[in-house]
């Protein structure tokens, strides 16, 4: 994979890896204002054993410093993104934390994935990581949109031992997640009517123009394939199989072309002609269907009938628009048969 350009939230964050970064929790409020009166009690009164519970009070402010520095130095993280995201979809990604000291283990550790612009749902929490061990911890992430989503790095807190702070460092690891559009329901494809092949048959069961046979009828059948005039014959539903079209194929249309001043609603329309392009690629070649997508200059590869359909869905996932000065340079090249086109207008 090549090497991502850092971006200004890139460098934003690298400046802040470095530091170590204090926060006073409520609880430490507290603490430190208890602190503060039984100070000034104790240089009021002169009172010995008000000034020793006044030294154990600050040692304990100072302990907290040094035990919260020794369990967040030393902490590697590696970060295990999930193959196949999509968008609107909750994904786990994994998170595997490696503690290299030698001796000391890490108590109370809270990991934080930072992406560019979207917010983790939920932080890993790791009560302990022995010395020279590993740990391993889930989180789930629903990614809002399609195209790339771009990881920064993580947020290492603690705030052992007492709770009075809570610090935490900046570990800069950068990555990439390409998120696949949002499938729909297949129901709201029946208006598109999308094909299903030539008219060759294969000679097996499946999706096809030629009827091969009857049989009973079974749950999760179509009512469009029961053969009524058998069905009454017999006394019992029974349904038309067909022959599985040998070369089927189909290439989906989508006319990537923004136009002039177009407002946020055809983007928003763009977004949804292309979740239903992968709708319909997904359905059609789990029918058994070999399924390509075009665009303006740009086709998607070749997906045979019941192969993986995620080169069309990475394909998708990348498309971007075209602006209509630069449209002339795309030209349109759509096949007569075994073609549908989906339009950005009918979106809208």
């Amino acid at each position: 994979m090549a090497t991502r350009i850092p971006s200004q939230i890139d460098r934003a964050f690298l400046e802040r890896a470095w530091r170590r970064h204090l926060r006073v929790t409520r609880e430490g409020l507290a603490f430190i204002f208890v602190t503060f009166g039984v100070g000034l009690a104790a240089f009021n009164t002169g009172n010995n054993l008000i000034f020793l519970v006044f030294g154990f009070l600050l040692s304990l402010i100072v302990l907290s410093g040094i035990l919260s520095e020794i369990a967040i130095r030393g902490i590697v993280v590696e970060r295990r993104p999930p193959e196949h995201s999509f968008a609107k979809h909750t994904c786990l990604v994994e998170l595997a934390m490696t503690n290299t000291k030698k001796r000391t283990p890490s108590y109370s550790l809270e990991v934080e994935d930072i992406a560019e612009g979207l917010p983790t749902e939920r932080r890993c929490y790791f009560l302990k990581i022995a010395a020279k061990s590993q740990q391993v911890a889930t989180y789930r992430r629903t990614p809002e949109k399609r195209g790339l989503l771009s990881f920064v790095g993580f947020r290492i807190a603690t705030r052992y031992p007492f709770g009075i702070f809570e610090k935490w460092r900046n570990v800069y690891a950068p990555g990439e997640v390409v998120v696949y559009p949002a499938l729909l329901e297949t129901g709201c494809l029946e208006r598109d009517g999308f094909l299903q092949g030539t008219e060759t048959p294969m000679g097996r069961v499946g999706a096809g123009s030629e009827v091969a046979g009857v049989r009973e009828y079974r749950d999760g059948d179509e009512a469009r394939a029961i053969h009524w005039r058998r069905s009454a014959a017999l006394a019992t539903l029974m349904v038309r199989e067909h022959e599985r079209d040998a070369s089927s194929h189909l290439t989906i249309f989508l006319d990537n072309q923004k136009p002039a001043g177009a407002s946020a609603e055809w983007d928003a329309a763009f977004e949804i002609a292309i979740s239903r392009v992968a709708t319909i690629a997904v359905t059609s070649v789990a029918r058994g269907t070999a399924v390509e997508v075009a665009v303006r200059g740009a086709r998607s590869p070749m997906v045979p009938a019941g192969a993986s359909v995620y080169p069309i869905l990475r394909f998708l996932a990348l498309l971007q628009p075209v602006r209509i000065e630069d449209a002339m340079a795309f030209p349109v090249k759509i096949p007569r048969a075994n073609t549908l086109e989906v339009k950005v207008a009918q979106q809208l």
